[in-house]
């Protein structure tokens, strides 16, 4: 008995020292502290944002396949002003909408190395065979514009500000360290670009969170 008692002493103090100094995989987010919740998901963005690059070169590697002259040289271009640090405008955005809904660039025609870095950016494993990876990542991103419908229905001065850091986050920005002006700016042109893409463009969407997120920092250009 006595023993027991020292092993259910020796887990629960095993159990208490783990949460201590690994409550992010131990603590449900229920009980983190405002300032772990920041901690936290900078380090959750920080892997998110390390597929990043991978996605603009796979997104650049695409364009280069578009067999329209002018499309491939908007979107072409669209990929270097982002890698070289400027932040598109919603105009830019919209005028190579059409290229997402063909075959090159839609999600089930991309290679399976850029669609598993778009899946990382949405949190989603890449370790799954490409058929499930395909179809998870346009669920998700469905549901993405889903939800941007509804938020749009809403309202954004309905929002508190940590439902619009949130409501940022889940769209590939880093909104830990921004205020309520800067995500709501923010969330409003990625709303305005949602709302106005179909289904079928969704493409377009999913590569969004990296365009517009990358260089929000950044004064727009």
């Amino acid at each position: 008995m006595e023993y027991n008692g020292m092993l259910q002493a020796g887990g629960r103090m095993g159990k208490e020292l783990g949460t201590y100094f690994f409550p992010r995989q131990l603590l449900i987010r229920y009980f983190w502290t405002p300032q772990q919740q920041r901690e936290f998901l900078a380090v959750d963005d920080s892997i998110r944002r390390a597929s990043y690059p991978a996605v603009l070169q796979g997104l650049a590697r695409a364009a280069r396949s578009l067999p329209e002259p002018r499309p491939r040289q908007l979107l072409q271009q669209l990929c270097s002003q982002v890698q070289g640090g400027a932040r598109p405008h919603l105009a830019q955005l919209l005028a190579v909408r059409s290229s997402f809904s063909g075959s090159a660039l839609l999600l089930s025609g991309l290679q399976v190395d850029h669609v598993r870095a778009l899946s990382r950016v949405l949190f989603l494993t890449p370790h799954l065979p490409a058929v499930l990876l395909r179809h998870r990542l346009l669920s998700h991103v469905l549901e993405i514009r889903h939800l941007d419908r509804a938020l749009l229905r809403l309202g954004l001065g309905q929002l508190s500000e940590e439902e619009l850091r949130a409501a940022c986050y889940l769209r590939g920005l880093n909104s830990t360290h921004l205020g309520r002006a800067e995500c709501g700016a923010w969330l409003e042109q990625w709303l305005q670009l949602s709302c106005e893409l179909q289904a079928s463009e969704v493409s377009l969407l999913a590569h969004s969170m990296v365009l517009l997120s990358l260089n929000y920092s950044r004064p727009s250009e």
